[in-house]
């Protein structure tokens, strides 16, 4: 059974889990700025500096900023240095500009700045508001805005009192030298000090620092005070004005600006503290919004700088791993570019980095090649590691064979890097043709010269061999001389052309590589004339001898032209400096436009050349010019000896290639021929001449010699045939040898395979396509002639053939080219050698091979785990020992668990602590190819990424380290396979039984192995197999041997049905032949033979790889069994997740087998018993029959004796005579069929004892058998490190369920995270590690990630007591605010880093207010405790001022007040309040004000100072309450020794006045804020509690999604954000108060200020706009821009086409305008489609006027309708007839008829319907005269103008009337005909029926 999949969680990652991926988002991000502001000398640059400092970011002051650039002798610099030699001011233009310039330095740029000088209050250059304006556009915009804010009196005394000390420059401020300050607090020191005994040590030193203060403090008396001096600056009047100016020129621009800032990036100061105090602030500030400092780099500087020279690279990057180390395993990580230098990578040049200028950054090591490109990437790193680096700069060259792919692979790279293909061929035409003209040149003087000389000679031949001829004496000598003659120019023709056609044989001095050489020419020459000499005439060539041969002459001229040729055929090869001049140029050129390539593409490379010469002398030539590139890339085809390369060249030569081999063929095919001829003219001329012998000596008939020379030439014939045949077959036997194919067109090739170039198919062969083709065709034709074919060869080979040879020689000619070239590439060390095989390679498939030879050395590089590893972890180990030691002594808790950890193994502890992979302790390998967790080994180890990865095998590691890439995570972790589980237990454990409540609960399948094994088989055998199977069909062999063993034959009808039962089985039954695996199987489950690991193959497996067990997991009971099948899953690595094994005792198998068993066993006795009654009832059935056969033939003897005997007298003994015959018929037959006698208890037969101890004996068996095999198969599972739980399973089924789903739990809950691992580290390396940017922040800052998923909306204070549980995971650090919070992020952390994002933090602001004892500051004690919120009642806030500021203006104007005895007024006291809001918890946590504002006044006052708490609760109780808290407090034993004011009188006057005053503040804030919440305070504390926090975390939450989307620039809900209805005015966007949604989608207006809720308003592009409802809302709030300008399909109409509703003093004074449609309602008009009927007059009471019209209404829904489509309802036109006007009558003026029915019809109507309902008959009344009486009873009591006291009269008589006129009905039916005894009547009866009786005669109207 298996449940549907869990749906995946719907939301991202908070952080990135890919390493690079995080420090990409980091360098892309940009740094934090601020932007310090405040009144001259409140010190902003004090602040700036320490920020600066801490931060790490760059601090922007004026005076620094001047200074840097004289350093730096800028230009800016010289001219200020130069003015201020002259005694000249730096104007404030050159310091703007040096400011603006500053701003956008690469330091800037990476660190950020903080800028404190700026605005400046100087307007000679720059307007304030201009200064303000450059802010605002600034490309690094500041991100934070701190305002230092200090009261003028205090900054005034402040400055005032600071002194310059002349010889220094020095600045002591008023406390530091005035010698009553330094009294008072020498004084104060030696006050007691606080209760309570201190340690010795604490004593000491405050002894210490007492004695060094005093001695400083009479060091400045003495020394320091009288050198002194104040600047005029300083004077208070300078100050004043300072301050003055500031206030009236800068601070009203300032706040504007401030105004625009997001709340949370506005940090307001309290200017009156020290600036530790302000720089801790803005810190905590800092901090609690999860930012980070700016990321330094750090200087790696060994102490072993000097040996690090000769060192290897693996040497140098431990060397440095271990330079300022962060902390033991925490070493700096080698990154992507390994020894390359980023800066020269950036610019294009790929050089190493020198060990001596290696530098950190982000965890990770950088070496530099140079002293300038460390001072670049200290000053900013970022633009030479972000994307797209590291980037190979692309300087490539290509090399291959002919038809290799270079070319196409050329543009393919050249593709993927933008790149651009540098084609030699193409660069150097111009100089090629110039070259090749050069070259004909000289060909044709050097051919003119050798034709002439040629034509000489052959005519010298000509003549020396004519006169050898003439000299001859026999003709045929000189014919065959003649023959040979030619047949020797022949072959010389065919040489001088092979040697045409072949490779340039002799370079000139010019450079020029030329194949035509003069004996070529003479060849050619001496060809062509021995040609024409067996052609031209004697006399012809005779009249040439005395002749002048001139370069005129035809045959020299033929020469001349041929040697052209061949010079245009032969390839010409230009010098080496040509070539790089060339590329030289090429790429100049190409640098101009090569950063346009693609956003961040360095300045050099993107070439790829192509056609470059692999020679030393061209490598040695770029080497000069240092072009060299940075890989070499070669093509080859080694496998199969280049049989795929010699395909491609055979199908691009195939039409010359099998032209010379028809031609070899067809050479040798006339060969024979012409042997055979000559042997067949031999053998005739033999034969001629031994028949003229013959003739010769006898005379012979004409007839005869006729007959004779047939004969002989029949012999002839016959013997040339023989000879012919015998060259025949030895010519087949010489051609079949090869396989024959009938000549067919050139295939195509396939589009996977690459393309071969036709520029190499062009310079291959020197014969062009049409020259070939004709050439072939003449060939073909003699070759249909001859029934020549062509060899056979594979479809992807080629025909192994001499021709082939050139082929295969230029293969060879590359192959020897680049076994030199290679040679002398390896000696450039930095330039990568890549031979790359292209057989079975697409274009694809090649250009990733190419771009990873490419990117091999910038790569992150993987190694096997050596002793330097170990040494290293085993150095940490003992450093993290050492520190543990050092540390102080921490919680018992925390003793604890390091007790725990020195308890456990060392290599447990090792193991826990080391780094792993992306794939924990699981092999890569499998997990990736088959999807299986199988545990690796330390030994099969790895290192990659500074991470250790374990393997099954040596061989999976080799292939992880080939490509890492393919095995690891990237944008997300690895996919986890599916539980998998195996259940092993002896037989009766109960493994079917809680595997399947398991599988069934975890929604997973079960899999019985046994039972899979039973289905396997009884698909062929239709029945189970087993023990239990095998003895009963033995047990029903017996019985059917029993059945067929009767010695006389069955019934006709038991034959037949046995015949039946045998044609009913079926042919596959009757020869059921098993296979080999169904026999093993069968074998396994009869004898418990193992199985082969064939069969297993075919059954097990299937569940690890095959849907859908892969992908849903399993529970595999009963297997492996043994140990060869715990073996079997080892080496097909099928490795389950868990082996589960369940123990229980032999005793307890016992007790649960056995009853089943011994039920078995007495059902198996029960059935033989039947069977053997069925067998005995059969063959009785059978013995009947047969007797009756018997009794037939005895009978029928008998007669037929009878019929022969003699006939005897009738009646004479012949009763007597049929008595004996039947008798001896019976004798007879029970003689033949005797009866059995009763079966006797067999003996043998098993008792039921007998069977339980031979059950009992066979169980234990079976429990010893399963415990070995169960013992071996853990030992074995034991050594691939499979985990193992044991469980007991003594107890119940659903127990040990229980217990083994309790173990798999954590498995499958955490499933997820199975290869994620956790390191806790502590509170200061997190922050180490922050700092120094080794690890990143999480997103979560220093949010709990388990709070944060609980729905936690509160942000804790973070204080530096504040216990904090960092840990790392992957690459980032997350806070947890317990250990239980942080173990179950462990378990688990992808359930919690995938969450939304946490929303900004926002601090708490609410106020408590409520009568004494409600409970407000118990709960507002309970938010400190919790959250750390501050709490603030007004005498804490007051106390703060007079403890912390005891000098400031409002601390003495309080104590003015307080000393005299009076309360602190309510505007001070808001002022200590605004003063104590500042402190840095109220700002990164939130305050809670305790019982405040409390008046009226106190409200306004808030308002003022813009103290607006988001939530006002009130805690609303009784006075009674009040009091019986009070008398609780009394009474409690927790009471304060001093009294305390809560006497009941007190707390009377404290009640009365609060609810005096509480009205009239909730009015407000619920008018102006709606911020007020009532909460019933009558219940507990708890709560009370509760529901203050749950209404906190709603609001801050709707402030936090707010803040979310305003700041991604969607639409946000404003309510509860205590905006006022004047705001709301001020930010109405384009649709007013009408729902723009309605209008858009309906075209309705719904004006929404009907309420001045803000429940279903949003905010959007700065504007409000409310909504009609929640559907409205959530709609715009999805898609806000499809409702507002400019997407929204209707706009507002303007104002004076809104319909604007009126009451009814409005209409009346809107007098003489008319209303519309004559006072008839349009919209009843309209709605009812206009009829006459529709026309319904109009309510003044709903009036609008819209268009300047007037229109009156029926209802207030009508009126709605209207105001919703006022367009549609507005312009009607009435009908001409109209219904008559309604206009009043007076009453009494009506007729009669028209008065009753005006006055009296509705009560007359209500009274008919009462009596007809009722129908009333009052006793001895008649029905007519009782409803008259009833309704004149009605009208009286209910008429409207009678007084009460009437009605109530008259509706008493009503009901007497109605109780007497009820008497009859009830009469009539309980008096009965009979009579009825007085007991037996009812009990009302008789006085009901005297009260009937009674009434006879009597007036109702009297009653």
């Amino acid at each position: 059974m298996m449940a549907s999949p869990q749906e995946e969680q719907p939301y991202p990652f908070v952080d990135l889990c890919d390493e690079d991926e995080a420090d990409k988002a980091f360098l892309m991000s940009k740094p934090t700025c601020f932007l310090i502001l405040g009144k001259p000398g409140v010190g902003k640059k004090k602040l700036a500096t320490k920020l600066a400092q801490i931060w790490k970011c760059t601090l922007i002051d004026v005076l620094e900023l001047i200074d840097e650039n004289i350093s730096a002798s800028t230009a800016y610099g010289l001219e200020s240095k130069d003015l201020l030699n002259q005694g000249q001011s730096v104007p404030e233009e050159l310091i703007v500009k040096m400011l603006l310039n500053k701003i956008e330095t690469p330091e800037v740029i990476h660190f950020g700045y903080v800028l404190c000088d700026f605005p400046s209050l100087s307007e000679e250059y720059m307007t304030i508001t201009e200064q303000i304006e450059i802010i605002r556009n600034l490309k690094l915009k500041p991100d934070f805005l701190i305002n230092i804010k200090c009261p003028d009196y205090d900054l005034c005394q402040r400055l005032s009192g600071q002194r310059q000390l002349h010889s220094t420059g020095q600045i002591f401020q008023r406390y530091e030298w005035d010698p009553d300050i330094i009294e008072k607090r020498r004084k104060k020191k030696k006050d007691p000090n606080k209760a309570g005994e201190e340690e010795e040590e604490a004593e000491e030193e405050e002894e210490e620092e007492e004695i060094a203060e005093a001695a400083a403090d009479q060091y400045m008396l003495a020394e320091i005070l009288p050198h002194l001096v104040q600047r005029p600056e300083d004077f208070l009047e300078n100050v004043q004005m300072r301050i003055e100016v500031y206030r009236d020129t800068v601070l009203h621009l300032l706040e504007e600006l401030m105004a625009e800032q997001d709340s949370q990036y506005l940090i307001e100061l309290d200017g009156n503290k020290s600036p530790d105090e302000l720089f801790t602030a803005v810190i905590a500030h800092l901090q609690s919004m999860g930012l980070r400092n700016g990321a330094i780099l750090t200087r790696l500087q060994s102490a072993e700088e000097e040996m690090m020279e000769g060192l290897e690279n693996d040497e140098i990057f431990r060397a440095l791993a271990s330079c300022k180390l962060v902390a033991p395993r925490y070493r700096w990580r080698r990154s992507r570019w390994g020894r390359a230098c980023p800066v020269a990578l950036k610019d294009g040049k790929f050089v190493m980095g020198s060990p001596d200028l290696a530098v950190s950054f982000l965890g990770k090591m950088y070496m530099l090649s140079s002293e300038e490109a460390l001072k670049a990437f200290m000053l900013n790193p970022r633009p030479y590691l972000l994307p797209p680096m590291p980037l190979p700069p692309c300087k490539v060259l290509v090399i291959g064979p002919p038809l290799s792919g270079r070319s196409t692979l050329c543009e393919a790279i050249a593709n993927h890097y933008t790149g651009k293909v540098l084609d030699m061929d193409v660069l150097l035409k111009v100089h090629m043709e110039e070259a090749r003209l050069e070259l004909l040149e000289q060909t044709r003087a050097e051919a003119t010269a050798a034709g002439i000389a040629k034509v000489k000679e052959k005519i010298d031949m000509e003549r020396m061999f004519r006169e050898q001829v003439a000299l001859g004496n026999q003709e045929a000598s000189s014919d065959k001389e003649l023959e040979d003659f030619e047949e020797s120019f022949h072959v010389e023709e065919r040489s001088s052309s092979e040697q045409m056609s072949a490779v340039p044989s002799r370079v000139q001095r010019t450079g020029i590589v030329t194949c035509t050489t003069e004996s070529t020419i003479r060849e050619e020459t001496s060809t062509e004339l021995s040609t024409s000499q067996m052609e031209e005439p004697t006399d012809s060539s005779l009249r040439t001898l005395d002749s002048d041969i001139t370069s005129d002459h035809p045959e020299v001229q033929d020469m001349v032209e041929k040697a052209i040729q061949a010079a245009l055929q032969s390839p010409i090869l230009l010098p080496p400096e040509i070539y790089v001049t060339v590329l030289q140029e090429a790429i100049t050129e190409l640098a101009k436009t090569n950063k346009e390539r693609f956003f961040g593409a360095p300045s050099k490379g993107g070439w790829i050349v192509d056609n470059y010469p692999p020679s030393a002398e061209y490598w040695a030539a770029l080497t000069e010019k240092e072009l060299l590139p940075d890989v070499v890339i070669c093509l080859k085809n080694n496998e199969q000896n280049g049989k795929y390369l010699l395909n491609r060249l055979y199908m691009a030569n195939k039409d010359q290639v099998d032209a010379e081999i028809l031609k070899r063929l067809t050479d040798e095919a006339l060969k024979r021929k012409q042997e055979e001829e000559e042997t067949r003219k031999e053998l005739q001329e033999m034969l001629k001449l031994e028949a003229a012998e013959s003739v010769g000596e006898r005379d012979v008939p004409t007839g005869s010699l006729e007959e004779l020379n047939v004969l002989e030439q029949d012999q002839i014939e016959q013997s040339l045939d023989s000879a012919a045949s015998e060259g025949k077959a030895k010519s087949k036997e010489s051609l079949t040898s090869q396989h024959r194919v009938s000549l067919r067109p050139e295939s195509s090739t396939e589009q996977s395979q690459i393309e071969p170039e036709s520029k190499e198919y062009s310079e291959s062969d020197g014969i062009t396509e049409m020259h070939s083709s004709e050439r072939l065709q003449e060939v073909k034709d003699i070759v249909t002639e001859l029934g020549i074919e062509l060899p056979e060869f594979p479809e992807d080979g080629f025909p192994d053939v001499p021709e082939m040879e050139p082929l295969k020689n230029k293969i060879s000619f590359f192959m020897n080219l680049w076994q030199k070239f290679e040679l002398v590439i390896s000696e450039a060390p930095l330039v990568q050698v890549a031979d790359i095989e292209i057989e079975g390679q697409t274009p694809k498939m090649l250009l990733e091979l190419c771009d990873r030879a490419m990117k091999r050395s910038l790569k992150y590089h993987g190694w096997e785990i050596t002793q330097e590893d170990e040494d290293e972890e085993q150095e940490d180990l003992q450093a993290e020992a050492e520190a543990l030691a050092e540390e102080e002594e921490e919680e018992e808790e925390e003793d604890d668990a390091e007790d725990e950890e020195e308890e456990e193994d060392e290599e447990k502890v090792t193991e826990r602590k080391r780094h792993m992979g992306d794939t924990k302790h699981f092999c890569p390998v499998i997990l990736k190819e088959n999807f299986i967790l199988y545990p690796g080994s330390y030994e099969n180890g790895a290192k990659y990424r500074d991470n250790y990865w374990y393997f099954s095998t040596s061989e999976n590691r080799d292939k992880f380290l080939e490509y890492p890439e393919i095995y690891i995570s990237h944008n997300k972790p690895l996919k986890v396979p599916p539980l998998r589980v195996c259940l092993l237990g002896s037989h009766g454990a109960g493994k079917t039984v809680c595997a399947r409540w398991l599988a069934n609960k975890l929604g997973m399948f079960h899999i019985q192995f046994e039972e899979r094994l039973q289905e396997l088989i009884m698909l062929k055998t239709g029945v189970r197999v087993g023990p239990e199977t095998e003895e009963e069909d033995e047990e029903e062999a017996v019985a059917m041997q029993e059945m067929g063993g009767s010695p006389t034959p069955l019934h006709e009808s038991t034959e037949t049905e046995m015949e039946n039962d045998e044609e009913k089985r079926s042919p596959e039954q009757k020869e059921l032949q098993l296979t080999d695996e169904e026999e093993a199987i069968k074998a396994n489950l009869v004898e418990n033979e193992p199985l082969p690991p064939e069969v297993l193959d075919n059954i097990v497996p299937e569940w690890w790889t095959k849907e859908p067990f892969r992908s849903t997991g399993f529970i595999l009971d009963g297997f492996p069994r043994t140990v060869d099948e715990a073996t079997y899953l080892a080496e097909r690595g099928l490795c389950p997740d868990l082996v589960v094994c369940l123990e229980v005792e032999e005793d307890d198998v016992s007790d649960r087998i056995l009853p089943t068993l011994l039920q078995k066993w007495q059902e198996k006795q029960n059935q033989k018993k039947e069977k053997k009654q069925k067998i005995k009832d059969l063959k009785a059935q059978m013995r009947e029959g047969q007797i009756m056969k018997r009794r037939a033939e005895l009978l029928a003897v008998q007669a037929k004796k009878k019929q022969n005997a003699p006939a005897r007298p009738e009646g004479e003994g012949d009763d007597e005579d049929d008595e004996e015959e039947d008798d001896d018929i019976e004798a007879v037959l029970e003689e033949e069929f005797p009866k059995e006698e009763d079966e006797v208890e067999d003996e043998d037969e098993e008792q039921e004892s007998e069977a339980i101890e031979r059950l009992k004996t066979e169980i234990a068996e079976k429990f010893e058998t399963d415990l070995s095999n169960m013992q071996a198969v853990q030992e074995e599972l034991e050594k691939i490190l499979i985990p193992q739980v044991t469980i007991g399973s003594k107890r119940k089924p659903r127990i040990v369920c229980y217990q083994l789903y309790k173990k798999l739990k954590d498995l499958v809950e955490n499933r997820e995270s199975l290869f994620e691992k956790c390191y806790p580290i502590s509170v200061s390396l997190a922050h180490k590690m922050i700092a120094l940017s080794y690890k990143h922040p999480s997103n979560f800052g220093e949010w709990d990630p388990i709070k944060l998923s609980e729905g936690e909306a509160i942000k804790a204070y973070q204080s530096p007591d504040t216990p904090t549980f960092p840990v790392i995971h992957r690459n980032h650090i997350y806070f947890f605010a317990s250990k239980e919070n942080r173990d179950k992020f462990m378990k688990n952390p992808i359930k919690y880093i995938r969450q939304p994002k946490p929303k900004p933090t926002v601090p708490v602001k609410i106020a408590i207010v409520g009568p004494p004892k409600s409970g407000k500051t118990t709960v507002a004690k309970k938010f400190v405790s919790v959250y750390g919120l501050m709490r603030l009642s007004m005498g804490d806030a007051i106390r703060m001022i007079l403890n912390d500021q005891p000098d400031t203006e409002l601390a003495l104007m309080l104590k003015w007040h307080l000393q005299k005895g009076l309360t602190a007024p309510d505007e001070l006291a808001i002022q200590a309040l605004d003063t104590a809001l500042m402190g840095t918890v109220c700002n990164t946590a939130g305050v809670v004000i305790d019982g405040y504002p409390v008046t009226r006044k106190q409200v306004n006052l808030l308002e003022h100072m813009k103290i607006i708490p988001v939530k006002i609760f009130e805690m609303q109780i009784d006075a009674q309450e009040v009091f019986r808290r009070a008398l609780l407090d009394k009474q409690s034993s927790d009471r304060p020794p001093y009294p305390l004011h809560n006497s009941s009188q007190i707390l009377s006057i404290k009640n009365s006045c609060y609810r005096t005053q509480v009205e009239e503040i909730r009015a407000f804030y619920e008018e102006q804020h709606q911020n007020w919440y009532v909460v019933d305070a009558f219940h507990s504390k708890w709560w009370n509690w509760n529901k203050l926090l749950e209404e906190t975390q709603k609001i801050t939450k709707q402030i936090q999604i707010y803040l979310e989307r305003i700041r991604q620039g969607k639409a946000a809900s404003i309510a509860d954000l205590c905006i006022t209805p004047q705001e709301l005015l001020s930010r109405l966007g384009e649709f007013g108060q009408y729902c723009p949604v309605s209008l858009a989608e309906k075209g309705e207006l719904i004006d929404c200020s009907v309420t001045p809720s803000l429940r279903f308003a949003a905010e959007f592009r700065g504007h409000y706009y409310k909504m009609a409802g929640q559907e409205e809302l959530d709609k715009f709030l999805n898609t806000p821009e499809l409702y507002v300008p400019p997407l929204a399909p209707h706009p507002l109409p303007l104002p004076s086409k809104l319909p604007q509703k009126l009451t009814a003093a409005d209409v009346k004074a809107l007098f003489p305008m008319q209303a519309e449609l004559q006072g008839y309602c349009p919209v009843t008009y309209l709605d009812g489609k206009q009829r006459y009927e529709a026309l319904v007059p109009g309510n003044i009471e709903y009036a609008v006027l819209y268009r300047k019209k007037l229109y009156i209404f029926e209802s207030e829904e009508k009126l709605q309708k209207f105001m919703r489509l006022p367009e549609k309802y507005w312009k009607q036109k009435l009908p001409h007839k109209l219904p008559p006007k309604n206009e009043p009558v007076l009453l009494t003026a009506l007729p009669l008829t028209g008065y009753l029915e005006q006055g009296v019809a509705t009560a007359i109507i209500k009274a008919m319907n009462e009596v007809g309902c009722l129908k009333p008959k009052f006793p001895f009344l008649s029905v007519k005269k009782t409803a008259l009486l009833f309704i004149a009873y009605h009208l009286k009591a209910f008429n409207p103008r009678s007084s009460d006291y009437v009605r109530k009269k008259y509706k008493r008589k009503l009901d007497r009337f109605i109780e007497n006129c009820e008497l009859i009905p009830y009469l009539g039916t309980k008096m009965t005909k009979k009579y009825k005894e007085p007991p037996n009547r009812p009990i009302d009866l008789d006085h009901k029926l005297q009260t009937f009786l009674s009434l006879k005669g009597v007036d109702p109207a009297s009653l």
